[in-house]
């Protein structure tokens, strides 16, 4: 019986694992002092980082596979790893190709992004020179990743927020004090503004990327620096079109403000959707530019 429940957690582990993604992490706060000089700065490159947007459908049918019991349990249990690993490597080649095809399919808009920079996206916070030069800062990594549907009428950014432990902690189990994701849809492209997209405006589409992080950038300072209050309203069902397909995100608004209604979700995200048309354009009464 201990064999079969040891096989039987393996068989869940393994068919429930997941494909490498850079766009997911983990919510965690250790922040004590919220009144700390948050400086933001670019983890990696200062290129940007723009993809085409495709439904994340990982659903890999891998071949049967009839397991040798003569093997003993020692044998099963090789025969279920290995079938796992088989299923995993499906998923992630079938990610893999649906995102080159989606690349391929905004190519004249990817290929206006090799001469923007991500500094020359954050308007006037020159975080990135200021990190360098103020020793007493605290530094906010972020990596920032732009998306599109095929359209080019959807613009969108996904961006990991995080604070590492300090160097002499590195032993530490825990590596971050702060780590967060923060999903920004851009407003819904009308006819003349897509057009100069296709017809390659990239004064345009910095203007729409620089739009996007800012509100990021901003989203973030406002948690760390506990601009939000704490989640006590109940959770609700909200329905986001990403301009490939509705999300479906549970979660509680949080803000309203500079035409985004902000929301938290289950897993503590921040998701920003642009407000109903309808709706007049609302901000509450914390600091925060727009």
């Amino acid at each position: 019986m201990k064999y079969l429940l040891i096989i039987f957690s393996l068989v869940l582990v393994g068919c429930g694992s997941t494909p490498y993604r850079d766009d997911y992490a983990k919510h965690v706060n250790l922040i004590t002092n919220n009144n700390a000089n948050f400086i933001f700065d670019f983890s990696e490159e200062l290129v940007v980082d723009l993809r085409g947007q495709y439904s994340k459908n990982d659903t890999a049918t891998a071949s049967p596979i009839l397991y040798q019991g003569a093997a003993g349990i020692a044998g099963m249990l090789i025969q279920i790893g290995a079938h796992s690993s088989l299923i995993n490597s499906q998923r992630n080649e079938k990610l893999a190709a649906e995102q080159k095809q989606a690349n391929q399919s905004i190519a004249s808009l990817i290929s206006l992004t090799e001469n923007i920079s991500l500094n020359n996206l954050i308007q006037e916070h020159s975080f990135h020179q200021q990190s360098l030069e103020n020793n007493d800062a605290v530094i906010v990594r972020m990596k920032p990743i732009f998306f599109s549907n095929k359209e080019m009428t959807k613009l969108s950014l996904k961006s990991i927020v995080w604070i590492p432990v300090d160097d002499k902690n590195k032993k530490r189990k825990q590596k971050y004090k702060y780590k967060n994701m923060i999903h920004i849809y851009g407003d819904e492209l009308n006819e003349s503004q897509q057009q100069k997209l296709l017809d390659g405006d990239a004064t345009f589409l910095s203007l729409q990327l620089s739009n996007l992080i800012n509100t990021a950038i901003n989203i973030a300072k406002n948690d760390l620096t506990g601009g939000y209050p704490v989640k006590t309203n109940r959770n609700k069902t909200f329905f986001i079109n990403d301009g490939v397909e509705k999300k479906v995100v549970r979660g509680s608004i949080i803000a309203k403000q500079c035409g985004y209604q902000i929301i938290q979700n289950l897993h503590s995200w921040f998701i920003a959707f642009p407000l109903p048309k309808t709706q007049p354009n609302i901000k509450n009464s914390m600091s925060h530019q727009c």
